[in-house]
């Protein structure tokens, strides 16, 4: 090594460990100021030789150099290039420098943005099918999903929106003909490609990953999807569909919540295949008449997430391996072939990126399989040298196919990022050419374009360039110096990869069906430009400009024409409504169209109008009406006409809420009424008739003579339709069960519900309670036999039980009655008022040990607190015969604290009881 080499480097080396990184003091660049020198002359010593213009050259490139090491540590390519060209142009020369380029060149795969679609509201979802559509969920104050068609960028399908909710999951077919949206409380089976909904499949268990346990058969005939038994049982169910109906087809058994939990599914023509927590497995086929089948494992098993592969036959799961233990990934093998669909780069590929629960932060979120991570605006690729995608505000949802990664953001930007080609590999045996200016200046053009920023040397910053600017710089770009400087890398495929990354952008009129629909969808708002001027960021932007041009200049007859506003119609529609002229009512319904504000205008005011032949005329003339505003029109005309029946039957016993009607179904150019009137005023119709045929609580005789002589008119059951007629008549009778002088009215009112088709089973506990209640045990006890012998179980309720053993007391068989009390409590185990029912019998009948296991049994469940007090009472007394004399006078001071008054004997005279049970409780009380 050469004096001046060796000085170089060491000099070099000095600054490093002096952390002159990532730049070198400013001082040091000034000429003229030599501040070592300063310091010798103060100290006398000799002062060291000043270092010369190469020297600091080297040192400034060598700390560039060293900042660019610790960039690619920490995956960001592109500023590291950028630093390295900075470091060639202090020090040409640099071999280390050049040679950390050539690789960074060689390897790194570079991304350019080649569309870039704002949508102005935030972006939830982003699903993609190469090479024209696009699926984009957005939120904010409303709610939808729009299809995009990437070749003629166009909106071609747009989703009903809702008031504001997240877009929690968005699942597709193989074939992208049926879709899947989970937003707030409804999840909607919809056709993917015009996005109108087919059913409403019901709330999805939020405990699982929608990605996982939603599926399609292959061919996207079947679907199959969990869902709760009821609004009041959680307990789980997988229902197997038509996707294109909704209709469904099989219904599995019920996973309780004790219960392991599915985890994930797959589905072909021929079956249906869960996994559950415990690695056990139901196939449950699709034909109704074979059995379904549960598999479990040799070995016991913990599994936190599970995610089939394309095939079924394979599971990727997240296995929890004991305590202080890290959950890992494993594979669950069920044939002997994988189909590759469980590695990185195909979940990637199948699996979109989301804030929403999906596979990448559920399954996949500790896994060392991750190929990309997100954080804050910069999304990172893993599986080799990527560099990385950052945009302006934070990435919430991210899809990747095979050339390019879509990113969206919180500012509703979507940008599709196409992957540009690596270069070749050059076989020549030339050795690189000296850096001079012309090729600095080539290179600084090509990092410049490939990664996207350019490094600021005096304000040692990074400064993004714009995509357009980017293409523009390429083109300036001489290869021939590049090729000089790399003679080993063959650029052509990064040529042609810049050629065909076409530019493109989405002018503001293709956002005219997204903004049109939103604002149809709001009542409060009279056009699209007044939802739009609501936020202040669009307010007078180019991009609002260009949107209100657009509609500006629209045909006369479109829809969003300034001068043919559909909103001034509905006050129109009002002035002639007002004026009662039915001929001229009846040519305004004509003329306002098959749907749209006018024609909902002109619904809403008919449905207010005692004149059915306007309604009529409305339903003749309307287009996609929502199911829910036919049901109101044709009750309306019902009851207008004095059907009241047929107004009144279609009609469930809760009535629903218009909102959540609004969820669940599209009411495109039915928005812009108010119809909530009209409902309300089906539901008071329903709730007046109905209010006349039911028995108050605490009912006079008076009241259950006028009601009972409503139910024996025949008008009656016209009036409301036979299946209320025959629930009120149950009801009735029921009522009626508990007062001894209507066991004849009673009787009456149960066979004509049975005779109506209501249920068997209440109308025989009617009567049997009629009997009871009349002190006819030799009758009654034979219905309560016939309850809990001769009907399904599960028709059963503890009082038959109850009373059942009550009556067989009664009728001198204690030995029935224990062992009626016996069944009942093996059949509601949990339930404490029964328990204190067959205590009380147990009692009676002279079984104090039965009654205290039958008590002892109700305390352990809880009794209900109103009845508290009197069965700590019996605990005392059975515990007293059962010879457990000190747990006796446990529960007596019990009691004493829930009332004193039992330690008065005088309390015990006012109890209907045996003598022989009050006196133990006297034994207590002196």
């Amino acid at each position: 090594m050469s004096g001046k080499t060796k000085e170089a480097s060491t000099a070099r080396n000095r600054s490093r460990l002096q952390v002159l990184v990532p730049f070198l003091a400013p001082i040091l660049f000034f000429p003229g100021c030599k501040p070592a020198e300063k310091k010798a002359e103060k100290s006398g010593s000799t002062p060291p030789a000043v270092a010369t213009d190469a020297t600091l050259a080297e040192e400034l490139a060598g700390a560039r150099i060293d900042v660019a090491k610790t960039k690619l540590d920490q995956k960001r390519p592109d500023e590291a290039l950028s630093l390295l060209v900075s470091a060639l142009k202090a020090d040409p020369t640099s071999e280390e420098a050049r040679a950390m380029a050539e690789t960074i060149l060689k390897e790194t795969t570079w991304n350019l943005p080649v569309l870039t679609i704002d949508h102005q509201l935030p972006i939830e979802q982003i699903h993609s099918s190469p090479p024209s559509s696009l699926w984009v969920g957005l939120s904010g104050e409303t709610n939808t999903t729009v299809r995009w068609n990437l070749e003629t960028l166009r909106i071609e399908g747009v989703l009903f929106p809702v008031a504001a909710s997240k877009t929690r999951s968005l699942v597709f077919d193989a074939g992208h003909r049926w879709a899947v949206v989970e937003r707030g409380p409804v999840t909607l089976l919809c056709n993917a490609q015009t996005l109108k909904p087919v059913c409403d499949l019901g709330p999805l268990p939020d405990f699982l990953t929608p990605t996982s346990v939603v599926v399609f058969s292959a061919d996207g005939l079947l679907m199959a999807h969990p869902g709760f038994v009821s609004a009041q049982d959680h307990s789980i169910v997988w229902r197997l569909r038509d996707s294109a109906t909704g209709q469904v087809i099989r219904t599995s058994d019920p996973v309780t919540a004790d219960a392991p939990q599915p985890l994930a599914a797959w589905l072909d023509r021929k079956e249906l295949r869960v996994i559950h927590a415990d690695g056990s497995s139901m196939e449950m086929p699709v034909s109704p008449v074979e059995e379904i089948q549960k598999t479990r494992l040799p070995e016991a098993v913990k599994l936190l997430q599970a995610q089939y592969s394309l095939d079924g036959n394979s599971v990727l799961t997240l296995q929890e391996e004991g305590p202080h233990q890290t959950p890992v990934n494993s594979v669950i093998s069920y044939g002997s072939a994988e189909d590759g669909s469980l590695g990185e780069a195909a979940l990637t590929k199948r699996f979109p990126w989301s804030r929403q629960p999906n596979l990448w932060n559920g399954l996949m979120k500790e896994s060392q399989q991750t190929s990309f991570w997100i954080e804050g605006n910069v999304a990172t690729l893993l599986t080799s040298p990527h560099a990385p995608i950052e945009t302006k505000t934070p990435i919430t949802a991210v899809s990747f196919e095979d050339q390019n990664v879509i990113t969206g953001e919180e500012n509703g930007v979507l940008t599709i990022h196409r992957m540009l080609p690596l270069p070749g590999k050059n076989e020549r045996e030339t050795k690189p050419a000296a850096i001079d200016k012309a090729a600095l200046l080539a290179l600084e053009n090509l990092s410049e374009s490939l990664s996207g920023i350019r490094y600021e040397e005096k304000e040692r910053t990074f400064t993004h360039i714009a995509p357009s600017d980017r293409l523009k710089t390429f083109g300036h770009c001489r290869f021939d110096a590049i090729l000089a400087l790399f003679p080993h890398l063959d650029f052509s495929p990064v040529i042609a990869g810049f050629k065909t990354a076409e530019q493109r952008g989405v002018p503001a009129p293709a956002f005219l069906p997204l903004w049109d629909r939103l604002a149809h969808a709001d009542s409060t708002r009279k056009s699209w430009p007044e939802l739009l001027k609501l936020s202040k960021d669009l307010a007078e932007t180019p991009w609002h400009q260009q949107l209100t041009a657009a509609v500006l200049s629209q045909a006369p007859d479109h829809p969003t024409a300034a001068e043919h506003s559909p909103w001034l119609a509905p006050s129109k529609m009002e002035e002639i409504f007002r004026s009662n002229d039915s001929s001229a009512i009846l040519a305004a319904i004509q003329s306002a169209g098959e749907k749209g504000p006018a024609a909902a205008a002109a619904l809403a005011l008919a449905l207010k109008s005692d004149l059915h032949e306007r309604i009529e005329a409305c339903l003749a003339r309307a287009k996609d009406l929502p199911p829910l505003l036919r049901q109101i029109s044709l009750s309306r005309i019902a009851w207008l006409q004095g059907r009241k029946a047929d107004a009144l039957s279609a009609w469930p016993e809760v009535f629903p809420e218009l909102a959540e009607f609004r969820l669940r179904e599209d009411w495109e150019g039915w928005e812009q009424a108010d119809f909530k009137p009209a409902l309300d005023n089906i539901r008071q119709c329903v709730t007046e008739e109905l209010a006349g045929i039911e028995v108050p609580e605490n009912s006079t005789p008076e009241q259950r003579k006028t009601i009972a002589e409503r139910l024996n008119d025949p008008a009656t059951m016209e009036a409301v339709g036979k299946r209320r007629f025959a629930e009120a008549c149950l009801k009735a009778a029921l009522a009626f069960s508990a007062h001894k002088e209507e066991t004849e009215t009673t009787f009456q009112l149960a066979s004509l519900a049975r005779n109506m088709g209501a249920p068997p089973e209440p109308c025989l506990r009617a009567e049997a309670l009629a009997l009871t209640a009349l002190g006819d045990y030799q009758k009654a006890h034979p219905r309560w036999i016939e309850l809990i012998t001769e009907h399904p179980i599960e028709t059963t309720i503890p009082g038959d039980y109850a009373e059942g053993a009550y009556t067989a007391f009664e009728n001198s068989d204690p030995r029935q009655a224990m062992e009626i009390l016996t069944a009942g409590m093996h059949r509601f185990p949990n339930d404490g008022n029964f328990a204190l029912r067959a205590g009380w019998v147990a009692l009676l009948t002279n079984n104090p040990e039965r009654a205290y296991q039958f008590l002892q049994a109700g305390k352990r469940i809880g009794f209900p607190a109103e009845k508290l007090e009197n069965a700590t009472a019996l605990l005392t007394i059975a515990a007293a015969q059962s010879g457990a004399q000190d747990d006796a006078a446990v529960y007596f001071q019990d009691l004493l604290r829930i009332d004193p008054a039992w330690a008065d004997s005088a309390t015990l005279d006012t109890l209907d009881w045996p003598e022989e049970l009050k006196s133990i409780l006297g034994q207590f009380s002196r």
